[in-house]
């Protein structure tokens, strides 16, 4: 049984002073903040108290940083941190420090670049108690974890629900590990996330036996506690905290959660959660990169054996004065530091604009992996450059890079940071470019067929993962066409799973359909790609390997090279500095692109076209890229008719790619000039044709979808193209390379053709459209029958004569 005691709302700024650490000075005291004080208050005295205080996703975040704009502390840094657990362990003897796993990867230069050392020095130092195992400490193998990592850390790490490895012997074994606090036993059960197979290279995965992350907690705290083996068990989470505990039972008493990067509890959420059998549970995750300190007050009554959560809280250490040195740590982040800056502070490039990671609010990058980001797009052209000076093409034709939604680890801004020395806005040192993609990966390629590349593209979509979309980075000469009909349809399944109305399980049939629709369309370098098209894929080796969860790759066979990631994208850089002009600068259209479509039933010459996906999530960068939507058509007489424009709703639209919407309503007028259709095989198949162009804030034209409307209501489909117009962007060709896209006019060719070339058709009132030279079948909504729907396997091409544009598709 269990029994909640006072539950204290913590925030760092309102907390009793505590006991200086012994290196601090005495009026630093004046201004630390600490529940312990309160919590061993609280406690009766025929109860114990015990302090867990928790750091996760650390991410090597040793350093001191400040926001360049504001000056405001972004990061605290190991400092910082050590001081304030000095400061509570000096107030609560006994106090535990543990960390819910990614302490390691994902690192600023000062700890990347010595292969994480610096992290495990300063964790070393500050007497870690406990961690719970990431999966970021997989970002070099197996191998290094258990030869390396894990004889480094002078601190057990655990994973419960991962067996088959060294791991199993670490702690008191089974992913478990008990301390004497206070002469109560605290076990600690390490718990990895159920996703974990999906964010680790296939051949981690199969080394290792995972196991459900919440039934596994609950059998080893029932375990611990009906052995007498502890009196108070903590579940270590490499998980959300807040989405594990209500799925575990009341012998577990508190979580410490990690994974997605938020800390809990935020305003206004509970500190304790209920179990499924009616217990009180506290729930807390610090934030990330050493920037909170997680804190968990309980009581222990030994008569009765209930424990009592007294406290919760994430502490904000963004805030905190506290800065003398505690346990040497400052020695070991200046070491790092000047160890690191040591032959990294050479610019590499010079930059035009920033490239920013995605954002699910607008204005914080970094917070989404389910949307397009110019910084991803950027690692992708680097890899594709790569690729198109070392890969044998075989019988590809065509190169494309594909970057992992997390190979960005870091935005590229424009601004200097007189903080951290950097004087000159644009100036892009090594040390900066190896932070923004640390990891070190070797590349690797592969030839893959046109219908494996959109069964790839497809795995963007995962209902039923914690995140229910990953989108991968692009290179710019790929353009891609999402049915937003299918979308929606897993967005909605995703929800369902979320909501625990169903399982993916249950749902794995019309996920497989929508998935095989979810890809309408695919254009390489103008050209549209057919399903039985050879393309050659670089990327990194775990992505080419089938990780994060794109099985897809999995199944083809990869050439794994020498070449490291990381400098692959500096000599990137370097070639594209070597063209002189304002610096690298990004492209703000998006690679990636949604459809859905209603046709009139009450006016064969009308449909409403809604768009999505134009701009990119960040605030910052959407004035520069789309920002309205127009059609043209001619008539008859020849005379054009140009719609006003309809502008794009920019607001962010968190963890999906539909930042950017717009709802186009086209209509053709009584006198609209008529064709023959591209589509069909009828003779007297005739369609109107408009030309819906994307505009820029100064109304240039950024660039063109083709629009074919049947008249007749005859079914049909597209005819081969091997024709099609080029892209913009950061070229992957060696001898040309445009780093911004170059806006282009309206086409004079034929009726209003798009610059883009093609268009497409679909059946009753069939309807088409081309972006870049894409044809895109989309199912007519509000009232169609259910024979009309085309599916997306079902498209061709049509080949229509128009000059090859440059405009990005």
């Amino acid at each position: 049984m269990k029994a909640i005691a006072v539950l204290v709302a913590l925030t760092f700024g309102g907390l009793a002073p505590a006991i200086p650490p012994p290196t601090a000075a005495a009026d630093d005291a004046t201004t630390a903040a600490t529940a312990a004080t309160a919590a061993a208050a609280a406690a009766t005295p025929t109860e114990t108290a015990i302090t867990v205080l928790g750091v996760t996703d650390l991410h090597g975040h040793i350093e001191r940083t400040t926001d360049p704009a504001t000056g405001a502390v972004a990061d605290p840094g190991a400092v910082t941190l050590a001081c304030e657990i000095s400061r509570v362990r000096e107030s609560s003897p006994g106090a535990v420090l543990v960390s819910s796993g990614d302490n390691l990867g994902d690192s600023p230069p000062a700890s990347a670049l010595l292969e994480d050392q610096p992290a495990l020095d300063v964790l070393n130092a500050m007497s870690t108690d406990v961690s719970a195992l990431g999966a970021h400490e997989f970002d070099k193998g197996l191998d290094d974890l258990t030869d390396r990592i894990l004889p480094s850390a002078a601190f057990p790490y655990l994973s419960a629900n991962l067996t088959g490895s060294a791991l199993d012997s670490e702690g008191e074994g089974g992913g478990t590990f008990i301390k004497d606090v206070n002469g109560v036993k605290v076990g600690f059960v390490g718990i990895m996330t159920d996703d974990f197979p999906a964010l680790v290279a296939p051949a981690t995965a199969g080394a290792l036996s995972p196991a459900p992350a919440a039934a596994t907690a609950n059998a080893k705290a029932a375990e611990l506690k009906r052995t007498g083996a502890a009196d108070v068990v903590v579940v270590l989470a490499h998980a959300d905290a807040d989405g594990l505990a209500p799925r575990l039972t009341g012998d577990v008493d508190a979580v410490l959660g990690g994974y997605s990067d938020v800390g809990h509890p935020g305003a206004g959420e509970s500190a304790t959660m209920t179990s499924i059998d009616g217990q009180d549970i506290a729930v807390v995750q610090a934030d990330r990169y050493g920037r909170g300190l997680a804190e968990v007050s309980l009581a222990y009554s030994a008569s009765t054996r209930e424990v009592s959560v007294i406290s919760a809280a994430d502490r904000d250490l963004r805030t905190s004065d506290c800065t003398a040195d505690a346990y040497g740590v400052e020695g070991i982040v200046s070491q790092a530091s000047a160890r690191a800056a040591a032959g990294d502070s050479q610019r590499a490039a010079t930059l035009g604009t920033d490239f920013l990671r995605g954002s699910s609010d607008g204005v914080t990058p970094g917070t989404s992996l389910g949307t397009e980001s110019t910084a991803s797009d950027l690692i992708a052209d680097s890899y594709a450059h790569w690729a198109s000076a070392n890969a044998p093409r075989g019988d590809a034709a065509r190169i494309i890079g594909l970057a992992s939604p997390g190979d960005a680890h870091a935005d590229l801004l424009y601004a200097k940071d007189p903080a951290n020395g950097e004087t000159v806005d644009g100036a892009l040192t090594k040390g900066e470019a190896q932070a923004f993609e640390p990891l070190g990966n070797e590349m690797s390629y592969a030839v893959l067929t046109g219908a494996r590349l959109k069964a790839v593209l497809a795995q963007q979509w995962r209902p039923g993962d914690d995140r229910g979309v990953l989108t991968l980075g692009t290179s710019a000469n790929l353009s891609v066409r999402i049915d937003q009909d299918a979308a929606d349809e897993l967005y909605a399944i995703h929800d369902e799973v979320a909501k625990g109305t169903a399982t993916a399980a249950a749902k794995a049939t019309p996920i497989a359909d929508a998935r095989s629709r979810v890809i309408a369309s695919i254009v390489i370098d103008g050209v549209p790609l057919a399903d039985d098209d050879s393309v050659l894929v670089a990327s990194s080796s775990p992505l080419m390997a089938g990780g994060d969860g794109y099985a897809a790759l999995s199944e083809v066979s990869a050439v794994a090279t020498d070449s490291v990631d990381r400098d692959v994208l500096t000599e990137y850089l370097e070639y594209l500095n070597s063209f002189g002009g304002r610096g690298v600068s990004a492209s703000y259209l998006k690679h990636q692109t949604g459809l859905a479509s209603t046709i009139s039933q009450a006016n064969p010459r009308a449909a409403t076209l809604n768009l999505t996906g134009l701009v990119h999530s960040n605030d910052s960068e959407k004035p520069r890229g789309v920002t309205s939507v127009r059609y043209s058509y001619q008539e008859a007489s020849g005379v054009t008719v140009t719609s006003e424009a309809v502008a794009v709703d920019s607001t962010t639209v968190a963890n999906r790619p539909e930042t950017g919407r717009a709802t186009l309503q086209v209509v053709f007028g009584q006198d609209a000039a008529a064709q023959k259709c591209s589509f069909g095989d009828a003779q007297d198949t005739s369609c109107f044709l408009a030309t819906i162009e994307l505009l820029d804030a100064s109304g240039a034209v950024l660039s063109t979808y083709g629009y074919e409307l049947a008249i007749d209501g005859s079914a049909a489909k597209g005819i081969d193209s091997e024709t099609g117009a080029g892209g913009t962007g950061a070229s992957m060709r060696a001898e040309e390379v445009v780093v911004a896209p170059t806006p282009v006019g309206r086409s004079d060719h034929g009726a209003g053709m798009a610059r883009t070339g093609a268009t497409i058709g679909i059946g009753v009132i069939a309807l088409g459209l081309l972006i870049g030279g894409a044809i895109l079948l989309v199912r007519r909504r509000g009232g169609a029958d259910e024979g009309d729907a085309v599916d997306a396997e079902d498209a061709d091409f049509a080949d229509l004569d128009g000059p090859a544009g440059t405009g990005s598709p």
